[in-house]
């Protein structure tokens, strides 16, 4: 019964710190999606690029620039193509940290 109660409580730490190591920034950049966003025409398109600098906040002040760019484009919600695979739990530190991503309407594309 202890070796049963040893080997939950190790399987148990080892899938914890599998799940924290795997959202460290250095791993993320190995593992990281590439997110996609688009309004309901597609005349604005951006997609964020793992590593290189070109994250959410990017998407913002560019979406900011497009709208203030095209206030009579009628298309004026930012969408987001990717579905949320809640499964992959390399990614959640991305749930929590970055949010707003993740709360944008889903649009298929």
């Amino acid at each position: 019964m202890k070796n049963k109660i040893k080997a939950s409580k190790f399987i148990g730490i080892a899938i914890i710190v599998v799940i924290i190591v795997s959202n460290t920034p250095p791993l993320q950049y190995f593992l990281l999606e590439r997110y996609h966003y688009q309004n309901a025409d597609k005349s604005f398109e951006y997609t964020e690029e793992p590593g290189q600098a070109l994250d959410y906040k990017v998407a913002e002040i560019r979406w900011t620039r497009f709208k203030a760019e095209n206030s009579n484009n009628p298309n004026q919600i930012l969408y987001r193509t990717f579905r949320l695979k809640p499964w992959q739990f390399w990614e959640w530190w991305q749930f929590i940290a970055h949010s707003k991503r993740f709360t944008l309407p889903y649009k298929k594309s």
